[in-house]
């Protein structure tokens, strides 16, 4: 069993599956809207405002005020059917990725990674939320 073999097949089968597909299909569509590559850039602009405005201590009514366009983008997003279909499709393989990283993890170590959900599982692995 040849190692690198293996790491193929499975790229080949993450690269076909449903998640995947579905990605490409959304990433296509949103490569062809014009209104929903703007949208989505305009909530990334936003959230770079935020996260800068939030590590510079900005004035709270400043970070209210950003904070408040943000979820107005936010809504926007999630009220366009490509660039929602797009963030939960990218969300679906983030998760698949996610998973098959951790069977990898617990395959070579034995220790299961910690869960999204709750560290019950996590043997120290120093992530602030954890604990």
């Amino acid at each position: 069993m040849d190692i690198l073999t293996k790491a193929k097949e499975l790229g080949t089968m993450i690269s076909t599956s449903d998640e995947m597909t579905n990605y490409k299909k959304w990433e296509a569509s949103l490569e062809r809207d014009h209104k929903a590559r703007a949208i989505l850039r305009e909530y990334q602009s936003l959230q770079t405002e935020m996260v800068r405005a939030a590590h510079d201590d900005t004035d709270k009514s400043i970070l209210d005020d950003i904070k408040e366009r943000l979820l107005i983008k936010f809504d926007e997003v999630n009220n366009y059917e490509v660039t929602r279909n797009y963030i939960e499709s990218k969300d679906r393989l983030d998760r698949l990725i996610k998973r098959v990283n951790d069977v990898l993890v617990y395959s070579i170590s034995g220790e299961e990674s910690c869960s999204s959900n709750t560290c019950s599982s996590c043997s120290g692995c120093g992530n602030k939320s954890c604990t």
